[in-house]
Parts: structure tokens; sequence; C-alpha cells
């Protein structure tokens, strides 16, 4: 027996889109846009939320695993989907069937789709990651021009992005984010040196896009910021106000005045 209770939880896409607004409102009109949407768009339903991204013009959907691509893809969702988190091998056959693109952080990632999409007559796109100094994920910094100028020279591979993500860019003015910005920035312009072809770079989540302007790129990766929950504390009133996407209602059953 299904339990109907008094209480429900009230999605607000167009809140959503609008909240997309103001990201663009600080990004401008000519970047891109990587609506994250992962963990079940972070709890408010990644199908119905994937759709009202895309309606408002986004250029690609963001999520942490594979199986999160592929309820997307199973309600019929074709855009662009960018698997942020690498996979177990088991399921990189999937990301090549799906047409999914991976965040590649080492060579041998490459290679093993390389030979999947080579087998399955397709090109595989791929974003390689960079740690500037998080220590989660990607290719050293040191090490990232070399590695993918290797990958560049697999076949059936498409570098389409570079990336980077911040450690603690909710901090104003800090000192570290600074360093990964300006590292980020020198291993994009030593990669474009060694003539690696890419489409575009991104390492802005929320709280970059507010606080740190020169870490937009070429694309942003809006998470938080877009479901009406400002990333770092705002007190700008030049700053237009964020919408809170969710919302709880209930049935009062009872009030009391108590002593």
């Amino acid at each position: 027996m299904k339990y109907e209770g008094p209480s429900r939880a009230v999605v607000d896409l167009d809140a959503y889109v609008r909240n997309l607004g103001v990201v663009r409102s600080f990004v401008g009109p000519r970047r891109r846009i990587i609506a994250v949407i992962k963990a079940d768009a972070y709890g408010h339903g990644a199908v119905p939320v994937a759709r009202a991204a895309l309606r408002s013009g986004v250029c690609m959907l963001g999520v942490a695993t594979v199986p999160e691509a592929l309820v997307l893809r199973q309600a019929g969702i074709d855009a662009p989907i960018l698997v942020m988190v690498t996979p177990h091998a088991g399921e990189f056959s999937l990301v090549v069937e799906h047409r999914l693109t991976l965040m590649v952080s080492d060579v041998a990632t490459a290679q093993r789709l390389g030979e999947l999409a080579r087998d399955a007559g397709r090109i595989a796109s791929i974003h390689c990651k960079v740690d500037t100094g998080m220590g989660r994920q990607g290719f050293s910094a040191e090490g990232a021009p070399a590695a993918l100028q290797a990958i560049s020279r697999i076949t059936h591979i498409d570098i389409e992005g570079i990336a980077t993500h911040f450690s603690s860019a909710d901090v104003p003015d800090d000192p570290f984010t600074a360093g990964q910005i300006k590292t980020f920035k020198h291993v994009v312009r030593e990669v474009e040196k060694l003539g690696v072809p890419f489409e575009f770079a991104h390492a802005a989540s929320s709280a970059a896009i507010i606080g740190y302007p020169d870490s937009l790129f070429d694309a942003v990766r809006p998470g938080l910021i877009s479901y009406g929950v400002w990333p770092v504390p705002d007190s700008s009133p030049d700053h237009p106000p964020l919408r809170r996407v969710l919302s709880w209602e209930t049935t009062v059953v009872q009030v009391r005045n108590l002593a």
C-alpha cells in the first residue's frame, strides 16, 4: 500500500530556468553552460530538470556516474552528457554505446575508449581533467600537455574539452584558488602550443562563477546556484535574486497556544 501523506515536495522548474538566467548574467551570453544534474539533480528529479535545462539553452548536462547518465538516455534525452567521475572498466562499453562524454584522467582510459569506439565505428568525445591542486582526479599539471598530446593521436578519440575543479572557491580572495586558476591557464596555453585540438576549457562551478570571474574560461558548470542557493554569502544589492526551486508543503492539522 502506497502511503499518501499530507506533505509534498514541489519543484518549480520555472525557478530553475530563471536561476540559469542569473548564471548567464554573470558569465555572459557567449560562454557555454554545462548544467550539473548529478545525484538526481540534487534530489529535484534528473529527467524533468534536464529537460528544463535543455529548453533554456545549455550545451551539455553534467552527471557523476554512468548509471545517472543512462537514466537520462532511457528517458529519451539525446543531448550531450558529461560523466564527471571515472567509471570502472566494465562501464566503458556503455559510455561508447550510449554516446556519453567521459571526463578522463589517464591515457590508459582514453586508449581503451578508443579501442571500443573503433570496434563500434564511432568517435568517443572526452574531456581531459587536470589536477591543479584539489588532488581528486586529473592529470598532473606538469604532465598534462604531453598526456593530451598522446591522447590526441589515439584514433576514434576526440578531445572536446579540458577541465579542472577548485577545492575552495567558496572562500573569497583565496590564494589557493587563485593559484589553481593560474596553473590551469598555463596548462591550457601549453596544450595550445603543442597544437592539441580541443573545443573549450571549463573550470568554474557555482562558487567560482560568483567569486572568481577570471575562472570562467569558455564554459561553466553551475550546480548549487541553479537550484536557488547562493554558493557563497551574498550581500550585493546588484545581484539578481535567486529563486528556490524546491519547496515543502504540508497540511496544518492543529494550531496550539503553549505557555
